[in-house]
């Protein structure tokens, strides 16, 4: 078999047993330098003789299922809430698994149920005293004893989890037959012990690997179950999934006080991440990352002193392994790989601090879901990759690649073709920008959430998206297509901070712009986080001193002091939410001279009807749908403030977007080199190699007018979806 030369490609292309002509094929066509086994997939003995780079995937936790099956004890547990139950009577009887998988859970029974479950009265929202109830084993019920008729009742319990949930997922969604594997918990220091052992052994199998691609270290993203296995819930950054005994009494002795099984049920809310976490909640947080940070740098050391490399897989595993977190350097990790399908996901990889080699893993993934008879998976991937690219353009990347089985890639002749394309295209943009950033225009932006930096690039998706149709729940926080996605290929530098960094650091001198988006009760709007007359006064303070405030769907809203929009004085408007019907309504005048109303056109897309109204008379209304305001701009001290109903992604909202940015840094009167102000074309300028590229986006062929770095004006002309590169 011929041999195949790893010295110029950027690829990491999965592998199948008997298909090994066709990976050799795309290898070369492809652009690859590296070949990797995914899940349902194993490295054929003659590829990893091949000189590249092996990439072997190793989920600790589930590698060992004779050793999971013989001590269930140690697999992973967490608290699940009953489906509420109203009594009928003064004896109630519940069955906490009623509702939930019998597939996929058990009732915990290494974890005392008076010790470690509660039973709540939801009506008065109290907890019942132990000696009211009692739990059968043999009926696995709970009996609630002098029970207030109709009020409904919770038991929340400690279940263990005996079907892994990516096991779960791969088996229903490819129809595998093979063994349900489990997972097992390292929390617990025999099992962790048992774990180390078992990597050791298998680093000596594996002589071959020259980068171990970890993928959930320690605890799984949440996805709770239904009686019929399907999906109930999801977080794909939520805590559920790592409780158990001896952790909680671990946190006690750590944090001087004991979590209760409501800190994480949460009255059936479960800590989502699209809600403000409380301080229990994020202390129980700090408290696994310690550990998980601590168990996966044991791994990799024992990777590197087996000279090899080590990569996380993000899209499987971030729980304990935010890339955002200081402590994630600790781990010593040399690649992150992150699920890529637009361009917030991308920006998610690419901004995080480290030195780590960045690499995407592009959608569709090569699973029959996709690729199956019927459909063409080159539309996924196109859609994929024009949201990708613009974000490339801001920050660099420096790998790509692809997972599932290559034999159904291969039947796609026009998909192979397609992505062979991607890769020349991402070829030469290695080529042109040696790894280095764009010129970003003048001014920091900061998106400001409960979270910060700790969930940066990750929140986008609005209330109202939850009711598309297919609806998209495996998505609900990972995926862009709100303002975060407009925002993602834009040349600013951007970062995420939260309420508590304003409080105790100020807000930094560098920052011309703070956005605050999202549905009101949200992490992402803030909350209750609202409730602070300092970080009020702080902003107040920032933006009449010169700064820009962007507010799009809920900015600064918790109703309190006769205002919803605590920030309400800065916008000149307020929401109405039944509270201020009285208000007699003021008559809208759309302003045509303002500066941004030349950038205001019929085909912008704001959402839903705001029901935002204005309360200012100095407030110029930009756009509006009937009565309710859509773009509004007002000059506040010696800043000035935006607001959006919302902001759907598409290429014209993500230009319109950039213009409303330079006005809030108060920019708009400098002229900015290689700046594009064309919907559909995306300039960018890379000073370091003197790289110009611009990106046309649509259909149609497009020229577009832009000033070089001599202030002389330059002609682009671009052929439909060209990408061009222009030595200055």
């Amino acid at each position: 078999m011929k041999q195949v030369s790893a010295t110029k490609g950027h690829m990491t292309l999965p592998v199948e047993v008997g298909q090994e002509e066709v990976v050799l094929d795309l290898y070369q066509r492809w652009h690859a330098d590296a070949l990797r086994d995914s899940d349902g997939t194993t490295m054929p003995e003659s590829l990893a003789e091949q000189d590249s780079d092996i990439y072997s995937v190793v989920c600790l936790v589930r590698a060992d299922q004779q050793f999971a099956n013989q001590h269930p004890e140690y697999l992973h547990r967490k608290y699940l809430m009953s489906f509420p139950v109203t009594a009928m009577a003064e004896t109630l009887t519940i069955q906490p698994l009623d509702g939930y998988s019998k597939d996929k859970y058990e009732l915990d029974n290494d974890s005392d149920p008076k010790c470690w479950w509660e039973v709540r009265n939801r009506t008065t929202n109290t907890v019942i005293d132990e000696e009211l109830w009692q739990f059968d084993s043999a009926t696995q019920q709970v009996t609630i004893q002098q029970a207030e008729p109709y009020h409904e009742y919770t038991v929340t319990f400690m279940a263990r989890q005996v079907w892994d949930s990516v096991s779960m997922y791969n088996a229903l969604t490819n129809d595998w037959k093979g063994p349900r594997i489990k997972s097992l918990d390292p929390y617990h220091p025999e099992c962790r012990a048992h774990l180390i052992q078992h990597f050791a052994r298998w680093l000596n199998e594996h002589p071959k690997t020259t980068v171990v691609r970890f993928t959930t270290f320690a605890f799984l993203f949440v996805i709770d179950t239904g009686e019929q296995n399907q999906d109930i819930y999801r977080d794909w950054t939520g805590y559920g999934e790592t409780v158990s005994p001896r952790a909680l009494e671990d946190f006690e002795k750590r944090f001087g006080y004991r979590l209760t099984p409501e800190d994480f049920v949460d009255a059936g809310y479960y800590n989502g991440t699209y809600k403000a976490p409380s301080q229990r909640y994020q202390d129980w947080m700090t408290f696994v990352q310690e550990f998980v940070v601590d168990f996966a740098a044991e791994l990799v050391k024992m990777a590197h002193e087996n000279g090899k490399k080590t990569a996380m897989f993000q899209g499987d595993h971030w729980i304990g392994t935010e890339p955002y977190l200081e402590s994630y350097q600790k781990i010593g990790l040399d690649i992150n790989i992150g699920a890529v399908e637009d361009g917030v996901a991308l920006r998610r990889l690419t901004d995080s601090t480290g030195e780590q080699t960045r690499e995407a893993r592009f959608y569709p993934y090569f699973f029959p879901d996709v690729f199956r008879e019927g459909n063409d998976p080159v539309v996924e991937s196109m859609s994929n990759w024009v949201k990708i690219r613009r974000a490339m353009l801001q920050k660099p990347l420096d790998r790509i690649g692809y997972g599932g089985y290559l034999s159904l890639a291969n039947n796609f002749p026009n998909f192979v073709d397609h992505v062979t394309d991607i890769s020349k295209e991402f070829g030469d943009y290695l080529q042109n920008t040696q790894g280095t950033e764009s010129q970003k225009l003048p001014g920091k932006v900061a998106v400001l959430s409960a979270w910060g930096k700790s969930r940066s690039w990750l929140q986008n998706q609005a209330r109202d998206q939850r009711f598309y149709v297919p609806p998209r729940p495996d998505v609900m926080e990972f995926v862009g297509n709100n303002l975060l996605e407009c925002l993602a290929g834009l040349p600013f530098d951007v970062e995420f901070i939260s309420f508590d960094d304003i409080i105790q650091n100020g807000i930094g001198e560098d920052v011309k712009v703070i956005i605050n988006t999202g549905d009101a009760n949200s992490a992402w709007s803030g909350a209750d986080c609202w409730d602070n007359s300092d970080v009020l006064v702080a902003l107040r303070k920032f933006v009449g001193q010169g700064g820009g405030l962007l507010g799009v769907c809920d900015p600064s809203a918790f109703q309190k002091n006769g205002r919803y929009f605590q920030l309400g004085d800065v916008f000149g408007l307020e929401k109405e939410t039944a509270l201020t019907m009285g208000r007699v309504a003021m008559p809208l005048s759309i302003s045509k001279d303002h500066y941004l109303s030349q950038f205001v056109t019929d085909e912008l897309d704001f959402g839903n009807p705001s029901y935002v109204y204005p309360q200012a008379t100095d407030i110029a209304v930009l756009a509006a749908q009937g009565q309710h305001l859509a773009l509004t701009a007002r000059n506040y001290g010696k800043g000035r403030s935006v607001y959006m109903g919302n902001l759907l992604f598409n290429m014209k909202n993500a230009r319109l977007l950039q213009h409303v940015l330079i006005w809030l840094s108060s920019n708009e009167t400098q002229h900015h080199v290689w700046l594009s102000d064309h919907p559909f074309v995306d300039v960018a300028y890379y000073p370091k190699t003197g790289k110009v590229t611009a990106v046309n986006y649509s259909s149609e062929p497009q020229t577009l007018t832009v000033r070089n770095t001599d202030g002389e004006l330059v002609d682009i002309r671009l052929a439909s979806y060209e990408w061009k590169w222009i030595s200055h």
